[in-house]
């Protein structure tokens, strides 16, 4: 049953007036004194033992009310603050109350909503072993992370966000849940990944919240009164161990980042997909993995007697894709709608460039743009370079948003998506990366398996095909091909354009190599896969300090 109780403020209210003057045109007409309410704190966090707290109201009316329904709560009234009490939490998972303060009479009203949270005994501080931008939970627990500040704290990789930014976060008001999602198709489990929604505390300047008792990954994102998004955290719950095996001298995680499994052929296994540089995740396909015809064009022809058998052939490949290659569109109980297709970054010359806009729009995939002033196609979200004199097309930025992976240790950056301990895999992480776009083959090094390849000669592990963004944001190659990021930029002299390095295995048996594979004259071509814009799996390795 609902608790209702009513108080009157005993306090004086300031009167104002207003001159009048003589001509009636020019008569000031005053405001209705309509009842209003707010609060010192929109939420309010309380210690697991016995604990006592304050909130201040400001009214322009006498009688305050307060509407909660929790009985191990107790609020109580005197002046003008609000006086919370609770006994001591006993449980596993953190209390949530909602406490409406309501003042003025029927039918003048004004309402203020106040949350409240009780941690449980097991809270779990996140963020005890340092910050980052993911952080691994267990489903039914209850956590609280720093965020006081922007990613690990470390630099930015050089794009003088941090000069411009600041790296502490300032003027937060709350936290809310973005998205959660799992890897089911009907979505019907995709509502349990959080519990309930998260709580800005600002006397300790952290987020408290509880999982629920679905594994998958979700987004929390903490916000300035006026609902800017400040930052966000990626919050990746899943009950199997993470655990770790060595291969060409580093140590990598046992799956992909946002991963529930590596099981061979398990759509769990796919994780999170990200442009190069940015932190924010996006959605795999959540459809089930299945076998698509991917011969080369010669083979195809061979196969068919007619032209028309050719493209029969075609058409079922292509249907096949169509039903695999499914943006998701999960958010369960969040607040955040995706925005994949046909969105573009501002056009930006100058560092920082996009990086505020891409942390404000943590669901927004940002894709290339094509009217850019030189009028030719850039394919980073980051910034657009001017490329007159470059000696061709698409150049990219001169940026180390993920770390100078050049250095053996301490390159992780805020920007890096990788939990604690974690960091994107750095240069030549898998093998030797060629300076240029010409090909290094690997089929001694990877063996096919459904959906995937293993690294036979590295650390052993399976690598699935957990399918790409394209440079406009389309899902796909589910099933086909693997791409995987590292930290690695190329030169910026024509045979490198400034892209990024990425892992690549062909989607046949035949043909393996590292990407970029063109030719040096069609590296600037729109499907090579350096380009930022396209979003690839990370597969985390273990940071060296």
């Amino acid at each position: 049953m609902k608790r209702y109780y009513l108080y009157v403020i005993m306090a004086s209210l300031a009167m104002f007036t207003m001159g009048c003057q003589t001509e009636p045109a020019d008569v000031l007409q005053a405001e209705p004194d309509y009842a209003n309410v707010e609060l010192s704190s929109r939420s309010v966090v309380l210690a697991a033992d016995e604990c006592v707290k304050t909130v201040f109201v400001a009214t322009n009316r006498t009688e305050i009310a307060v509407e909660y329904a929790e009985t191990w709560l107790d609020v109580s009234v005197e002046g003008n603050a609000l006086t919370l009490y609770v006994e001591a939490n006993d449980g596993v998972v953190n209390r949530e109350a909602v406490v409406d303060v309501v003042v003025g009479t029927e039918p003048d009203v004004a309402k203020a909503r106040l949350r409240v949270v009780q941690t449980a005994v097991g809270l779990v501080d996140l963020s005890a072993e340092g910050t980052a931008n993911c952080y691994v939970a267990l489903p039914n627990g209850s956590y609280c992370l720093d965020a006081s500040i922007k990613g690990n704290g470390g630099g930015d990789g050089n794009s003088r966000y941090i000069e411009f930014e600041g790296l502490e976060i300032e003027g937060a008001a709350y936290a809310d849940l973005a998205w959660e999602a799992t890897y089911d198709g009907d979505k019907t489990r995709s509502t349990k990944i959080i519990s309930g929604a998260p709580i800005y505390s600002a006397d300790d300047q952290k987020i408290y919240f509880a999982t629920g008792e679905n594994e998958g990954n979700a987004l929390v994102s903490l916000h300035a009164a006026d609902g800017t998004i400040l930052w966000s955290w990626h919050i990746w719950v899943t009950s199997q161990e993470i655990t770790t095996s060595e291969g060409n001298g580093l140590e990598w995680m046992d799956r992909n980042l946002g991963a529930l499994t590596n099981e061979i052929g398990d759509v769990t296994n796919r994780g999170m997909l990200y442009q190069w540089g940015r932190k924010e995740p996006f959605l795999p396909s959540s459809v089930a993995y299945m076998e698509v015809p991917t011969h080369t064009y010669d083979e195809d022809y061979n196969l068919a007697e007619t032209e028309e058998e050719y493209y029969a052939i075609q058409a079922e490949i292509e249907a096949a894709r169509e039903v695999l290659n499914v943006n998701n569109e999960q958010r369960g109980d969040g607040y955040a709608e995706w925005n994949y297709v046909g969105a573009v970054p501002p056009v930006a010359l100058a560092a920082p460039g996009n990086i505020d806009y891409a942390l404000q729009h943590p669901t927004t995939f940002l894709g290339c743009r094509t009217d850019i002033p030189i009028g030719e196609y850039v394919f980073d979200w980051y910034l657009q370079q001017d490329l007159e004199g470059k000696g061709g097309l698409m150049q990219q930025s001169a940026s180390n948003l993920w770390g100078d992976s050049e250095k053996s240790e301490d390159y992780k950056t805020i920007f890096d998506p990788c939990p604690v301990g974690y960091v994107v895999p750095p240069t030549n992480a898998f093998t030797n990366m060629p300076t240029n776009y010409a090909c290094t083959y690997l089929s001694e090094d990877w063996t096919k398996e459904d959906y995937g390849w293993t690294w036979t000669y590295g650390n052993g592990d399976y690598f699935p095909s957990a399918g790409n963004f394209d440079v406009s944001g389309l899902i796909g190659e589910t099933s086909e091909k693997m791409l995987y990021w590292t930290a690695q930029t190329f030169g910026y002299d024509y045979q490198g354009f400034g892209k990024s390095a990425q892992l690549f295995v062909a989607y046949n048996d035949i043909f393996y190599g590292i990407y970029p594979l063109l030719e040096v004259e069609e590296a600037g071509s729109w499907y090579s896969y350096g380009a930022r814009c396209i979003g690839a799996s990370v597969r985390c390795v273990r940071e060296q300090k």
